[in-house]
């Protein structure tokens, strides 16, 4: 009985050593014509979902692009107006979900002023009454 990894191996022998490429060569080398047919018609299925898989990456890279674009744009009149404001989006890529977030809070920028003229007033008044 012949092992089945003797059959898939190329018949000549080689200094070097056998490669997928050379195993998928001898077995396409060896099919029948239904085997063949069969064969074509699977790696031609596979091709054309290869391209509209290409074409839907595309398609949501595009998409993403624009979004993102208009996002930024959306920030940037909210800017302009001034305010505080927090933009959360998610986007579908071509090769995954990216997920943005924008903020602006000037009240925070204020309270952290506040506090730290505060805590200046306070040292100020323990070193005026330590100095006394």
């Amino acid at each position: 009985m012949v092992d089945e990894n003797e059959e898939l191996a190329p018949q000549k022998q080689s200094l070097f050593d056998v490669t997928a490429d050379d195993i998928l060569d001898n077995a396409l080398r060896n099919l029948d014509d239904k085997q063949a047919r069969d064969v074509t018609k699977k790696a031609a299925d596979e091709v054309v979902r290869i391209a509209i898989e290409k074409r839907l990456a595309e398609h949501r890279s595009n998409a993403a692009h624009d979004e993102m674009r208009n996002l930024v744009n959306n920030a940037n009149l909210l800017d302009q107006r001034g305010g505080d404001y927090q933009i959360n989006s998610t986007f579908e890529t071509a090769t995954g979900t990216t997920q943005v977030q924008i903020r602006r809070s000037k009240s925070t920028t204020a309270i952290i002023i506040a506090a730290a003229v505060g805590l200046l007033l306070i040292l100020s008044l323990i070193i005026f009454l330590v100095a006394r």
